[in-house]
């Protein structure tokens, strides 16, 4: 009885952590909060961007944000710092709240190349995509099509740890078993999605992070959380089967 309620109770608690972290992780970007813009599944900073085109005999004059508020995506100029969510970017200063954000959009997509020539003053627009690499970077058919099946798994993945959790909660055998399997398709699905993420960004930083090009990328918090939920739903499965196996097929 003692052991059986000690799975249960871990089953829970795993569960109920993966619930957490997955709140966490798609709130990123959401808005402009302390909260909210602290947590980021990857950032691009482009802040070296101008000494490179220097370097190259490009002019860098009026290409850059003199607001770094000012809305994205409107040719008001280059941003310092580029931040993507599960649902949309922001970009503006690296730390503070000067800064501004797409509009949130389901199956939003990863598209850093396009979001800072979005931003670049139309005169501008053609040089700086020259300047560019052909490389991963500006692969927006690659970038945007599995960023998006990342988020859609994620998504559906958080949904399907909550529902594991409440299965849980439930204290009956088969909610247990339940609770075990739709734990599992969670895990798949999160780590799954994770997996797609961490693969695309990788590969993106290799193409651009380095000093030719003064564009740089960095993991974000998010994606740490994500893998941190893809753990502990998956630590729920093996104390959910103990609990049903050991349990009765009435309530407790």
């Amino acid at each position: 009885m003692v052991f059986r309620g000690l799975c249960v109770g871990l089953g829970g608690f795993f569960s109920f952590a993966a619930v957490v972290l997955c709140v966490f992780a798609n709130i990123g970007q959401l808005s402009n909060n302390v909260v909210t813009r602290n947590i980021r599944y990857v950032s691009v900073d482009t802040r070296g961007l101008g000494d490179a085109l220097s370097r190259a005999g490009q002019s860098n004059t009026n290409i850059f944000a003199q607001d770094q508020s000012s809305p994205v995506g409107q040719g008001n100029g280059i941003k310092d710092d580029y931040q993507w969510g599960l649902y949309n970017y922001c970009a503006g200063e690296v730390n503070g709240d000067s800064r501004s954000c797409s509009q949130r959009n389901f199956g939003f997509e990863f598209l850093p190349a396009d979001a800072v020539l979005s931003d670049t003053p139309q005169g501008d627009r053609q040089t700086l995509q020259n300047f560019l690499p052909e490389s991963t970077f500006r692969d927006s058919g690659y970038l945007g099509r599995f960023s998006k099946a990342a988020m859609y798994l994620i998504f559906i993945g958080s949904c399907l740890a909550l529902i594991a959790w409440v299965a849980g909660l439930l204290s009956h055998r088969f909610a247990f078993l339940g609770a075990a399997f739709i734990a599992l398709l969670s895990a798949l699905a999160l780590g799954v999605g994770a997996a797609l993420l961490t693969a695309i960004y990788v590969k993106t930083k290799a193409s651009i992070d380095n000093a030719n090009f003064g564009i740089t990328i960095h993991y974000g918090n998010a994606l740490w959380i994500t893998w941190a939920a893809v753990l502990a739903v998956a630590l729920s499965i093996v104390p959910y089967i103990i609990s049903c196996c050991t349990g009765r097929s009435d309530d407790y």
